[in-house]
């Protein structure tokens, strides 16, 4: 039997007890006396009905307040998590911003420069463009660095801004040595980009390990060893740190070993380069 049906039967007996009490009254004393007593049952039903439903509308207010103050948690919880990335996220750029100033310390020649832009105009080249051009005196050829190790080198400017082609560039190669127990190894250095059989490139996507050819095929070449630039080719200076070898064999000639490299960089994070300048040339305001 459902709870609306017993509400109709409950009401159909009390309007009959009403009428055979309001009878009752009129029959004399003891008639009244019966219907008080037969009433008592339905008197006690009238009494508990509204107590139930108080009770059920207090557990369902209770429940939507208990809801309410879930939600409430879930939301405070969300905003915690948030305010903990922004936390995270300023920490890293301070990091970042002091490292920037001790580079910058050491070697006056090194000028800051904010990342505009990732892609090159057509997106075929794994190039940054940068804030910072010929008032800077920044130049074509010039190295770029982060504070991990070598970026790229400077391929064009303008007066306020200037294009860098990243190691990561399967078109980027430059002189390298492997630094070994027995001593430096000798090698080129190209980037992982992606490249067709006729040497063209594709579209880029993500940036492959670099790799190190012509590396003495008798020579012991651990994984760890590190990558430095060697100086010669005229454009990046000895000793700049590109990268540690994560395995090395022969390559497909059997006349020289093949090292793969990764690189200290991580050039899909990066935020702000240095250019290398020729000379201590004074940044004019911005």
């Amino acid at each position: 039997m459902t709870t609306r049906t017993r509400i109709s039967l409950a009401a159909v007996a009390l309007a009959a007890a009403a009428a055979y009490f309001a009878l009752a009254v009129r029959l004399g004393p003891s008639a009244e006396r019966s219907a008080r007593a037969a009433n008592a049952p339905f008197g006690n039903f009238v009494r508990t009905v509204p107590a139930f439903f108080s009770r059920l509308s207090a557990a369902f207010s209770g429940g939507a307040s208990a809801a309410a103050e879930r939600d409430e948690l879930a939301a405070e919880v969300e905003r915690l998590r948030a305010a903990q990335l922004e936390t995270d996220r300023l920490r890293a750029e301070n990091e970042g911003l002091r490292r920037a100033l001790g580079l910058v310390a050491k070697d006056p020649r090194l000028v800051c420069a904010e990342i505009l832009s990732r892609g090159g105009a057509t997106g075929w080249r794994d190039e940054i463009r940068v804030a910072r051009g010929s008032r800077d005196g920044v130049a074509p050829g010039q190295p770029v660095l982060a504070a991990a190790g070598l970026v790229g080198r400077v391929i064009s400017v303008t007066e306020r801004t200037a294009d860098i082609l990243l190691l990561s560039d399967a078109n980027s190669r430059l002189s390298c040595v492997v630094e070994t127990q027995a001593g430096a190894l000798r090698g080129v250095m190209q980037g992982g980009g992606i490249a067709r059989g006729d040497r063209t490139l594709e579209m880029l996507h993500a940036s492959a390990p670099f790799t190190v050819e012509y590396l003495d095929k008798d020579a012991a070449v651990a994984p760890g060893a590190r990558v430095l630039t060697s100086g010669l080719g005229g454009v990046y200076p000895a000793g700049l740190p590109v990268g540690v070898v994560s395995e090395a064999g022969p390559d497909d000639s059997r006349l020289y070993q093949r090292a793969v490299v990764a690189p200290y960089v991580d050039f899909g994070a990066l935020r702000r380069v240095f250019v290398l300048r020729s000379s201590a040339a004074p940044v004019e305001p911005r």
